[in-house]
């Protein structure tokens, strides 16, 4: 069963085709990224490199993470401003199209204790570490923790049984990617720390457990298993307030200067972001089924029509058993 917030959706905007669903998550998608990206001089460039990162993995495919990435950065500013009851609201508001987005409450810990942020940022890292090794016994563990019969128990238990999400370590050529944002994201800080380019209170702490979230899954627990990049998913919109003081100046930071004519660090952070765009090209088979998707319309000309009436009949059974089956009738 998917989160309640998603179910809503389908129920009321579904009645008007699957169709109806997309376009709705779509514009409430632009709206909620374009009041994150208007804090920054040149939104433009920030709303480019979310679509560079997420278009393949979440903005086509995962719709229900992406409807929960979008509220999660609109809650960015409502974070750094401390209108702390707003931002858990909006937290949970995202945990009902999906449940990972939980995982941005943690961002109340360094608004109120730096040292406690310091500890569970760097622990984020050293378990990241650990889990090349450890993996099933930390997996096993964290199933231990969660509330029996939860969406996030169900969840992991399936990944841990499944073939396809255990974990098995995957380094390809898209490392080389990942080993540029871990530069950038040391380099960046340096520069923000040396040169006091915060605009707020406890501004670097909020940052630094985001980079940690975000290295900690989406790069370094992200080789063992793919699928659990999603969560470090939630740090990204830190990471690019931090990249961002070398492209501009933003509601969060002070734009960096250089004596230099050219700004390699923008060079390079512009590098990055293109490359992200045609990595998934790059893959001989896309784990996000994006390239390589298959439906009975596409295999419309080689089934004949008793076998393309079995097929439908397969899928509207599926959803059914959702309790979905009035999309059958579109």
């Amino acid at each position: 069963m998917f989160e309640p917030g998603y179910n809503f959706i389908v129920t009321t905007i579904g009645l008007l085709g699957f169709q109806a669903i997309i376009i709705f998550i779509a514009f409430i998608n632009v709206l909620l990224i374009y009041q994150y990206a208007k804090y920054f001089d040149h939104g433009c460039f920030v709303v480019i490199s979310i679509m560079c990162l997420f278009m393949w993995s979440i903005y086509i495919e995962a719709i229900r993470q992406a409807l929960a990435m979008s509220i999660v950065m609109y809650s960015v500013r409502k974070l750094i401003c401390r209108e702390l009851k707003k931002y858990i609201l909006l937290i949970l508001l995202a945990s009902t199209f999906h449940i990972t987005a939980l995982i941005a409450l943690l961002f109340l810990i360094p608004v109120y204790s730096g040292k406690l942020n310091k500890i569970l940022s760097y622990g984020l890292l050293s378990v990241s570490c650990l889990f090349f090794f450890f993996s099933n016994s930390i997996l096993n563990f964290a199933l231990g923790v969660l509330p029996v019969g939860s969406i996030a128990s169900q969840k992991l238990n399936f990944y841990l049984s499944s073939d396809q999400y255990k974990p098995m370590l995957s380094i390809g050529s898209g490392s080389a990617l990942d080993v540029i944002m871990l530069v950038l994201i040391g380099f960046s800080f340096y520069k923000v720390k040396r040169n006091l380019l915060s605009k707020h209170t406890n501004l670097n702490n909020i940052i630094l457990l985001g980079c940690c979230l975000y290295i900690a899954f989406a790069i370094f627990i992200g080789k063992m298993m793919p699928v659990m990049t999603r969560i470090g998913w939630y740090g990204f919109p830190y990471v690019l307030i931090l990249l961002y003081i070398h492209v501009g100046e933003s509601f969060y930071y002070k734009k960096v200067l250089t004596a230099r004519k050219v700004n390699f660090s923008k060079l390079f952070i512009y590098a990055y972001f293109a490359l992200q765009i045609i990595r998934p090209f790059t893959y001989e088979h896309s784990y996000y089924n994006i390239m390589h998707q298959q439906t009975i319309f596409q295999n419309y000309d080689t089934m004949d029509d008793v076998s393309l009436r079995i097929a439908a009949k397969d899928k509207c059974l599926i959803l059914t058993n959702m309790g979905y089956n009035y999309l059958c009738s579109i």
